[in-house]
């Protein structure tokens, strides 16, 4: 099997706190994988730990075939440059405009000339059904809606083969939902990238997810695929899903 991201038996503590408690979970090429779990069950430390900006206790993270753990910087550097991420609040940068966000990357990390980051930008800014009047607004002129679009245009700028989404509906309308929803399957089905997203929204998580591992105590209790999620009988999954009050999480 062809995979883009593969976790073994990863783990993280912070001081006595067990956040990571050997996770493992595999990316197949093309996939959007998605980790859903309760607030402070660890999807974020997971994400880190792949990226490699929080370092694990223990365990293998490899991405593209290349152990993470065990290369040098500049290898990582450079197996990082295939990765994108659409962080959680978008984190454009303030003082660039649009075309300069996304034109960032491709210049700092590609060494691309400035007339051709342009050209990729505004190629990117279409993808994500931006027009080409906002290149020059710069991020407090935009909506939060608009803010996710340049910052997934951002994301995959540089053709990445896989992108790390991280709650990429929190704090959207549903509307606007709807639309990023929508993009993130554009990414995989039509675009072909690999996707790994972290959310605890159940419509965005029915919607982008091939298959699901759910966190919680720092272990995937429970993966299966979009279909399996809402005929599974299991008690941790069901009262997430379903938003009960009563269940495991009660106890």
């Amino acid at each position: 099997m062809d995979y883009v991201i593969r976790v073994e038996n990863l783990k993280k503590s912070f001081g006595s706190r067990i956040v990571l408690d050997g996770i493992s979970l595999n990316v197949k090429r093309r996939e959007s994988y998605v980790v859903i779990g309760g607030s402070g069950s660890g999807k974020s430390v997971l994400v880190k730990c792949i990226l490699g900006l929080v370092k694990p206790k223990s365990g293998t993270v490899e991405i593209n075939g290349q152990n993470m753990m065990h290369l040098p910087q500049r290898a990582i550097f450079q197996t990082l440059l295939k990765c994108g991420v659409l962080f959680q609040g978008g984190a454009l940068f303030d003082s660039l405009n649009v075309i300069e966000n996304i034109s960032f990357g491709l210049i700092y990390g590609y060494g691309k000339s400035i007339k051709e980051a342009y050209r990729i930008a505004m190629e990117k800014l279409e993808l994500v059904d931006l027009g080409v009047e906002i290149a020059k607004a710069y991020p407090a002129e935009l909506s939060g809606g608009m803010k996710k679009r340049v910052a997934l245009a951002r994301a995959i700028a540089t053709d990445p083969d896989v992108i790390f989404f991280d709650e990429p509906t929190t704090g959207l309308d549903p509307v606007t939902s709807g639309t990023i929803n929508e993009l993130i399957v554009k990414c995989t089905k039509e675009i072909g990238i690999s996707a790994l997203s972290i959310t605890h929204d159940i419509k965005s998580l029915k919607r982008i997810s091939d298959r699901i591992g759910f966190l919680y105590k720092g272990k995937i209790i429970w993966e299966g695929t979009n279909s399996e999620l809402t005929t599974t009988d299991n008690p941790y999954i069901r009262q997430f899903v379903d938003g009960t009050p009563n269940g495991p999480f009660s106890h």
